[in-house]
């Protein structure tokens, strides 16, 4: 069947919306659009900020990460604020406007989780790649981690609020060897 066909055979106006659709694929430059991490972890929203491949780095090969031990946390958070107040009381840029920060880290199944060197800072409309160095780490596991199993994961953002997801266990193989296991 022929494109002319199929906008016969569906009818103009939902032709036209599909034909809209498909010239608009991929000429967005929102820049939520586009990721920098692996395909590996799940994706979630807590107020502005969208996090994608949310995931908790397993053991080598698939080994099991034992009952005391640690395990890095990678993602990437996008910071998409709605409306953002440009500028500052004399009237003058504010450089902070929109932006966002991740500020702590908690999950039930760790004894504490440590942000090395502080909170990520979220610049308004920009991909911040949490990885492939370990920043994020789960520390004094309360129970062995097994490549795919779960992990819940609580974030805190300045602004934003709590929220929490449930991040899938990666082994450390194939795209994930660049990554850091926990330090």
């Amino acid at each position: 069947m022929n494109f002319a066909h199929t906008v016969r055979a569906v009818g103009a106006p939902i032709a036209s919306a599909l034909l809209a659709g498909t010239l608009l694929l991929g000429c967005s430059d929102d820049p939520t659009e586009t990721d920098v991490s692996p395909a590996s972890g799940i994706a979630g929203q807590i107020g502005q900020i969208s996090i994608r491949d949310l995931f908790v780095l397993g053991g080598e090969g698939g080994a099991t990460i034992q009952k005391g031990g640690s395990a890095p946390v990678y993602m990437t958070l996008v910071n998409s604020p709605g409306e953002v107040e440009t500028l500052g009381p004399s009237d003058a840029p504010d450089p902070n406007a929109g932006t966002d920060a991740l500020t702590a880290v908690s999950s039930p199944q760790a004894a504490s989780v440590k942000i090395i060197g502080g909170p990520v800072s979220l610049p308004a409309g920009q991909n911040v790649r949490i990885g492939p160095a370990a920043k994020i780490v789960l520390r004094g596991l309360k129970q062995p981690l097994n490549s795919g199993d779960f992990v819940a994961v609580t974030l805190r953002f300045k602004r934003s609020g709590t929220g929490s997801l449930n991040a899938p266990i990666q082994a450390r193989e194939g795209d994930l060897q660049s990554y850091s296991p926990a330090p």
